[in-house]
Parts: C-alpha cells; structure tokens; sequence
C-alpha cells in the first residue's frame, strides 16, 4: 500500500535478472488493471532525475532513490530529451519500442508524501517512458542499452510532453501527433480528441484525486 492508503504496486526491488514478455516483466505487480498491457510493458527512468527532485523536495530524499518511481529499468545518459518515441533499443536479448510518455498519478503525491509532485515531473518532463515489447527474452542488471532504429527522430518524447501539458491548445500540432506512428494509441486517442473537440482535457482526477492542491506553478493543470 502507498502512504494515504491507496493500492498501488509503485515499489519495486532490485533482482538480478528477469524474464519480458509482450505485457511486461514476468511476475511483476501492477495493483491497478490500467497500469499494464502492451504498450505499458516496461517503465525506465533516468536516475539523473533523482538528484534534482531530492534537491526539489528534500523532505522526500529517503524514497527519492533509483526504483523510487516504480521503473523497471533505471539508466544514466537516457532521458526524455535523447530519447524519441518509436525508438527501438535492445536491452539484453529483449527487443523494445518506446511507446508512450508516463502520465503521473496522484499515486506519486502519496508515495513521496508531496501534494502536487505528479504535476511537477508532469510539467518538468521527468516521468519516464514505456515501451512495447517486440521481442522478449531475459535482462540482467548491467546490459546496455542500445538505440537501433530511430523513425521518429524530431519527437523526442519531451517534445512530445510539451505539446500534451504546455502547449496542449496547438491543435494543429494534436492532429500530427494523433497519427505519429508508434505512439501509443493511449495518448494518440487524447490528441485525437482534442483535435475533434477543440478542447483539453481536465487533468485534475489525474494528478491529485480526489483532493486537489495546486502550486502557484499550477496554471497549466487543467
């Protein structure tokens, strides 16, 4: 359980080796259905990314450490900004796609103990990503990871990123990523429906549950 009382699955323990499939790490957790499926397969974070949210909120350093935010793998040099949607990597013998952007919880305000930390590394790009897999096999702690195939090499997934929660009205924009191949349909549908509605979604339920408390950085939560 997370702190607050919520079912959750958000920690994760380092192992030696596991076994991927198409729906993920074979045995792992995920407390809600929503959380997994194929394009949702694997979550890897930057570990860069802890020591500027420790900074940020050192009354949550302690939990603020590599598997903190319930990735699977965790990695130096790759972040939201090197990385592109559809990138194909082979980590071990598993071949995966980046797939989708995280869209933080409010699960994370619980975990870390912070109201609006969903929102921030929502508006800062320091999420994560998923990825589909196209070939499983086995990873190990130490494999490297390797960039084969870019296809999408003007859309990294923080740019990406911007145009879902900083610039989300461009809906010239929404109508070219609704139909980027290789982003998940998760987040196409949403482009698709904004292009279609000429609006945005309400990310409130999303980012703070059922209570709401926004930061004065907040004007881009909708």
């Amino acid at each position: 359980m997370a702190a607050g009382g919520r079912d959750s699955a958000i920690d994760k323990q380092l192992v030696e080796s596991v076994v991927v499939n198409e729906l993920g790490i074979v045995g792992d957790e995920q407390a809600e259905s929503f959380h997994g499926g194929s394009e949702r397969a694997l979550l890897q974070y930057d570990c860069g990314h802890y020591d500027g949210l420790r900074h940020q909120f050192p009354d949550a350093s302690g939990c603020l450490v590599p598997g903190g935010f319930g990735e699977n793998i965790v990695a130096a040099g790759m972040n939201e900004e090197t990385l592109c949607i559809g990138d194909v990597v082979m980590i071990g013998d598993v071949r995966a796609q980046i797939s989708l952007p995280r869209a933080p919880c409010f699960k994370l305000n619980d975990r870390f103990g912070v109201a609006d930390m969903a929102h921030y590394v929502q508006q800062h790009a320091v999420t994560g990503w998923f990825y589909r897999i196209l070939d499983g096999g086995r990873i190990a702690v130490g494999d490297e990871i390797v960039v084969i195939k870019r296809p999408n090499p003007q859309w990294s997934i923080a740019r990406v990123m911007h145009y879902l929660y900083i610039e989300p009205d461009n809906f010239a924009v929404a109508a070219e990523l609704s139909v980027l191949p290789a982003l998940g349909n998760e987040i196409a549908r949403v482009f698709a429906k904004r292009v279609d509605s000429g609006q945005v979604e309400n990310w409130q339920g999303r980012l703070y549950g059922s209570s709401r408390k926004p930061t004065d950085d907040n004007t881009a939560s909708r």
